[in-house]
């Protein structure tokens, strides 16, 4: 398998040996047929998805930050937790009205792994799917079945939500340009309204 441009050999020697790794301790010995049946399993799975850096358009390929990823991950941690509390009031409730609704959901960010990780931010919330993703190159918008629709606009803010963190955290400098320039767009509207 050759290596890709811009991507050291050591790199994909660490990705492998790190993978097989994991496949051992998942099998719990560290026997020969572990190791030799993970490093096939790998091989594989590099072939049939070829992804990581290189693979994307430049303005796509983001950059971790830890500090940024721990605060998605609280803000998604917190967004369970209210969205289970909810679902459950719903489901117990002798008389509930489920007002099930599908609301769209534009994002601002046009990166496919931005759009992917809100997407299953959204999924994994209790009460809320995201069942389709149109992306027409321009920009990319989530249509989400939500079980007890109170209100189309705060599914869009819940949905940006996601994203400004998840921008915050795994963007590429395009797109957090992008999320600070819509945010200050926003911004000055609201203070052009009052």
């Amino acid at each position: 398998m050759p290596a890709r441009p811009g991507r050291p050999l050591w790199i994909r020697v660490a990705g492998v040996v790190v993978l097989v790794a994991i496949w051992v301790a998942l099998w719990g010995t560290p026997t020969l047929g572990n190791v030799l049946s993970g490093l096939v399993v790998v091989a594989v799975v590099f072939w049939l998805f070829p992804g990581g850096p290189g693979r994307l358009a430049d303005e796509h390929e983001g950059t971790f930050r830890p500090i940024a990823a721990a605060r998605y991950a609280v803000y998604f941690a917190g967004a369970l937790v209210l969205a289970t509390w909810d679902v459950a009031l719903t489901v117990l409730s002798p008389r509930s009205r489920v007002a099930e609704a599908i609301v769209a959901v534009p994002l601002r960010s046009r990166s496919p792994v931005i759009a992917t990780m809100v997407g299953n931010s959204i999924t994994l919330t209790p009460g809320t799917m995201t069942i389709d993703v149109d992306d027409d190159g321009e920009r990319t918008v989530l249509y989400v079945h939500v079980l007890n629709l109170s209100d189309a606009e705060e599914v869009r803010r819940d949905g940006r939500r996601f994203e400004g963190y998840a921008v915050r955290a795994f963007g590429s400098p395009a797109d957090r340009d992008r999320w600070a320039a819509a945010e200050a767009a926003e911004r000055a509207d609201q203070e052009g309204r009052r």
